[in-house]
């Protein structure tokens, strides 16, 4: 159908637009139908340009990413992306849309230095108006620290926990819009708005035109071959002012949303104070607050009885595994007195064999020897009567040779030693029979 482009849109309808904040001030994700492009802003303490001692700085970057489109290649510096970083400075830079005069902290010596870096993550068209939307929401939504000067010119930043961090000021919200042009057989220029990737691929030219809600155009861009009149360009303008507007809109209520947000959950006193002008919903969300930590509070509760009653158990364990160790070791102490009873028990009954065994021993010895005296004994006598019977043989024999003188001499010394036996025998019965 006539006026009806690839993706069902019409000629200057645009693409929806998703503007999502990270968790730090200053981080914006905006997707632009299927482009998707992040900005980051951070600041740093830096000097001021000799020319310009008591203003600030603003820096942006882009950065294009090769997942972005296989026509981007990794550490390669891309046409478009120069054309990005020149449309960028213009339109937010030289737009003097941010006040620089308040990033001044000591004129001639230290300022603030404001970066937007820029990361496209898939370019499906229109880059532009998606980075200058980013960078713009990103500038909008940072907070820079709070400084102290001191009298000795000393410069201490202070954390966001101990003060409230300061936001970005922006004078005007400058917003960038494309438009794309196609000329027919007959001549005449087709003008259709946010333009796909597949549409720029084809088209003669385009006109990039940034400027603010109050109609301020603040710059203006022809990439292309294509020749445009007045007519074209006052077209444009008039159509790019009511969308200005729109999108200025749009920024500034994200913006506030989140910052409300980022209030209630980590600023309690943004929070009550914006319960004084309604009382009943004062009431309302106190009470509701107050039941929330009556729930949080016995919830609590119940998690500390439950690990009091863990603890109570793990004690219960630990004194019956104590109670356990303590009778396995008396059992032990037990066992080991048994032992050593036992013992003590086979070693009497030990000594005591010992004992028998060594008295048994001694007594066969003892025998073993009397046997042998008795033998001996035994042997000398049958060696003396042996000797005497000899002797009396030699003696008889010698007396039968002797002569008879002898033998009357032995005789007479016979009778004299019996008589002599006769005295003592009477003499000892006398003394006895005296006694």
């Amino acid at each position: 159908a006539a006026g009806v482009r690839l993706d069902g849109r019409g000629l200057l309808e645009n693409r929806e637009i998703t503007v999502h904040f990270g968790q730090d001030y200053g981080s914006c994700a905006v997707s632009l139908g299927e482009t998707r492009v992040l900005a980051q802003v951070s600041c740093e303490v830096v000097e001021p340009r000799p020319s310009r001692p008591n203003e600030g700085k603003i820096v942006t970057n882009v950065h294009i990413t090769p997942m972005a489109g296989p026509e981007y290649e990794a550490g390669r510096t891309s046409d478009a992306q120069d054309e990005l970083q020149q449309l960028l400075e213009s339109n937010i830079k030289e737009s003097r849309c941010l006040d620089l005069e308040a990033l001044c902290i000591m004129a001639e010596e230290s300022v603030w230095q404001l970066r937007a870096d820029v990361t496209v993550l898939n370019a499906c068209g229109n880059l532009g108006d998606a980075c200058n939307m980013a960078v713009v929401a990103a500038l909008k939504h940072f907070h820079r620290p709070d400084i102290t000067v001191e009298e000795d010119g000393r410069v201490t930043i202070h954390s966001f926990s101990e003060r409230e961090p300061i936001p970005t000021f922006l004078k005007k919200v400058p917003v960038c819009l494309t438009y794309a042009f196609c000329q027919q057989q007959d001549g005449e220029l087709i003008v259709f708005s946010d333009p796909t990737d597949l549409e720029e691929r084809v088209v003669m030219g385009k006109l990039v035109v940034g400027l603010n809600p109050h109609g301020e155009i603040t710059s203006m861009n022809f990439p292309g071959l294509v020749m445009l009149d007045k007519k074209h360009i006052s077209f444009c303008i008039m159509n790019a002012f009511q969308r200005a507007r729109h999108c200025a809109e749009l920024i500034e209520k994200l913006v506030e949303e989140d910052l409300q947000k980022r209030k209630l959950e980590v600023h309690p006193k943004g929070f009550l104070g914006k319960l004084i002008s309604d009382e009943q919903h004062k009431r309302n969300l106190i009470n509701g607050k107050v039941a929330l930590m009556s729930i949080m509070s016995s919830q609590f509760q119940r998690v500390r009885d439950k690990m009091d009653v863990d603890q109570n158990n793990d004690n219960a364990i630990k004194h019956e595994m104590d109670e356990s160790n303590n009778h396995d070791s008396a059992t032990e102490e037990i066992d080991l007195m048994d032992d050593d009873n036992d013992k003590e028990n086979y070693d009497e009954e030990q000594r005591q064999k010992d004992n028998v065994e060594e008295l048994n021993y001694d007594e066969e010895k003892q025998k073993c020897k009397d046997d042998e005296d008795v033998e001996t004994v035994d042997d000398d006598d049958d060696d003396s009567s042996s000797t005497c019977s000899s002797d009396s043989q030699f003696s008889i024999e010698q007396g039968r040779s002797a002569s008879p003188r002898n033998v009357a001499t032995d005789s007479s010394s016979d009778d004299s030693s019996d008589s002599e036996d006769s005295e003592e025998d009477v003499k000892e019965s006398v003394n006895v029979g005296n006694l």
